[in-house]
């Protein structure tokens, strides 16, 4: 069966059935195979497969116009791929109920601060830690300082006066979020050690001088000669990754330090992860308290 083509005006990623009626499609190829509908009035052609953004864009076209991204799928348009990504979260001033299959619109008397179409990614984290855990929400913050869309200092201020659902804990993941940070799992390893009561580590340092680097390290604990590297999937699967890092090791015990290498399988058995690096650390000279495992920290990783 041969499919008559879309007009060009209408092979990007959504449109409106007005917009179509404009360019002289039918209510019956709205119909057919090669149209998809994504929401009551809006359309896509049935191969095209849309991010996150992309379902936005959609979203708000049958959205009111002072609409905006808000929460988990403002942090997803950022980049930050945290949460279940549906469904879709907007905020909007407009005076009635807004309700839509497949979207959350919240109605605020004061339109939030914002960027283009989305709240500023600090109201994303605020307004996300009603839906995340305090686990998903540091990750979240440490994904955006990675990315440079904000700063601790920028989460700890905003939250700090944030008044809405969530506010105990995003002010309280805020003053968790560290700087080079690299990947949600050295956000997980770090959370794991700092919710048993473990002492913090310092993240992504270079040790070594100017004149002799040694390299970069994921977590340090430098008083007790302690580094913790979380090794990704790369690490095993690139050999000449795998060969860097053993060179790594021996220069880094040379000097004195002791190196634990995490994977994410190790952080599957957690507690056995804590005690193994609670024991390196008296090892370095640690006489703190045991790890302590509460009811929040076996919920978060166990």
């Amino acid at each position: 069966m041969n499919i008559k083509p879309l007009p060009p005006d209408l092979a990007a990623e959504s449109f409106t059935a007005t917009q179509a009626y404009a360019a002289g499609v039918g209510r019956k190829m709205l119909r057919g195979p090669g149209v998809r509908r994504l929401h009551v009035g809006v359309y896509t052609v049935s191969e095209m497969v849309l991010d996150i953004p992309g379902e936005v864009t959609a979203a708000r076209r049958i959205l009111p116009p002072n609409t905006l991204v808000t929460a988990i799928t403002a942090l997803w348009c950022y980049g930050v791929e945290v949460g279940r990504s549906r469904p879709l979260q907007f905020v909007t001033t407009h005076p009635h109920q807004v309700r839509r299959p497949g979207m959350q619109v919240t109605r605020a008397r004061q339109r939030p601060p914002c960027r283009a179409a989305s709240v500023t990614p600090e109201h994303a984290f605020a307004t996300a830690a009603r839906h995340l855990n305090l686990l998903q929400l540091v990750t979240a913050g440490d994904w955006l300082v990675r990315r440079r869309l904000t700063t601790p200092e920028r989460l700890i201020a905003y939250t700090r006066s944030f008044r809405g659902a969530g506010a105990v804990i995003a002010r309280r993941a805020a003053a968790m979020v560290r700087r080079r940070v690299d990947s949600p799992g050295e956000t997980k390893l770090r959370l794991c050690l700092v919710l048993a009561g473990l002492p913090e580590p310092q993240c992504n340092i270079t040790l070594g001088t100017d004149d002799y680097p040694l390299g970069k390290v994921d977590l340090l604990l430098d008083a007790y000669r302690l580094i913790i590297e979380y090794e990704g999937d790369h690490h095993r699967t690139d050999k000449r990754h795998w060969n860097v890092d053993i060179g790594r090791v021996e220069e880094f015990t040379a000097e004195g330090y002791r190196v634990l290498r995490v994977t994410a399988d190790h952080l599957h058995r957690a507690r056995a992860l804590v005690n193994r690096v609670h024991t390196a650390l008296v090892a370095g000279g640690y006489v703190g308290p045991l790890p302590a495992f509460s009811s929040e920290w076996s919920a978060l990783f166990e």
